[in-house]
């Protein structure tokens, strides 16, 4: 436990030394809306493209994709029937029970614990959970902001333009390739840019994520209840998935078993609270409450979990 604590601990103090930021207002909310924005783009994309570049992957592997997606959309419908049994009235209950928020915190978080090297073992469980969210998530959200739905097209375009599904797809596809020895200076060159651009992502993701950490006690028992209902769920199914499909049928390394548990005690995407109605002063506090106090939660589980899951 005191190792794991320790892989963590420039990550937690990085999440400190936002949260202070916060409370001395040392960012205006565009820069840090800048920032984010940077890192979505250039230096995430960067951090994935090399590490999908050198990522072996067997084709029996790909059917994790639609396995990741259908866990996600299993969540969705759990969301809405627990929704319903306890009489849950905010519709954006279930939109917290599936995704995963992993390029601005769960890559982090593994780097920390597992290495670098192993990154490309949890971003190929993201192309899944990417996919369910540009195009089921999104459109629920679209609906519950604009009485409407999102076009197909429109779902599949957003996720073919996406830089990090960009990187990720031509990580794979140019990992596959032979370097020509006249290309080989430049292409280390351009290597190295990538290695300095992708290096500053988890220190900008942590120090950001810190600064928008807000947990108040209002609401609180809705944020746990959501909390303790996504947990219990996701790793009901994700220990279930391990067993029976990474470890038995597709007999993977025990890296992904690692990687799988770590992504189901990840927060869900920030996505809705960027995509809440506006004018909905209840629902956008419920749901940047709950993806806030997630954010702790996830960081004490996933310690937890990185040294008795072995």
């Amino acid at each position: 436990m005191i190792s794991h604590i320790l892989a963590t601990l420039p990550i937690l103090l990085l999440f400190a030394f936002g949260y202070l930021l916060r409370r001395v207002s040392f960012f205006s909310e565009r820069t840090i809306g800048e920032i984010r924005k940077f890192v979505l783009t250039f230096s995430l994309p960067a951090l994935l493209f090399r590490a999908f570049l050198s990522l072996d992957v067997q084709a029996s592997y790909f059917i994790m994709i639609p396995v990741i997606y259908l866990l996600c959309l299993t969540m969705f419908f759990v969301g809405t029937i627990v929704a319903r049994i306890a009489h849950i009235k905010t519709p954006y209950f279930p939109v917290l029970m599936g995704g995963f928020e992993m390029g601005m915190f769960g890559y982090a978080l593994f780097i920390s614990l597992y290495g670098i090297e192993h990154l490309g073992k949890i971003a190929f469980f993201g192309i899944g959970q990417t996919l369910f969210v540009f195009t089921f998530l999104v459109s629920i959200m679209t609906g519950l902001r604009q009485h409407g739905k999102q076009h197909p097209v429109t779902a599949i375009k957003g996720f073919l333009t996406n830089p990090i599904s960009m990187a990720m797809v031509a990580g794979i596809i140019l990992g596959q390739l032979s370097v020509p020895s006249a290309l080989h200076d430049i292409v280390t060159s351009f290597g190295a840019f990538l290695n300095l651009l992708g290096s500053i992502t988890v220190p900008l993701i942590t120090i950001i994520i810190g600064y928008g950490i807000q947990v108040g006690k209002s609401g609180m028992k809705l944020s746990l209840v959501t909390i303790l209902v996504r947990k219990t769920f996701l790793l009901l199914f994700v220990l279930s998935i391990n067993h029976f499909i990474i470890d038995q049928w597709l007999q993977m390394d025990a890296i992904y078993r690692y990687a799988l548990v770590m992504m189901a005690l990840t927060p869900p995407t920030f996505l809705p609270s960027m995509l809440v109605r506006q004018g909905d002063p209840y629902n956008s506090s419920y749901i940047n409450r709950t993806i806030s106090l997630d954010c702790l939660v996830s960081i004490l589980l996933t310690m937890l979990a990185a040294t008795i899951y072995q």
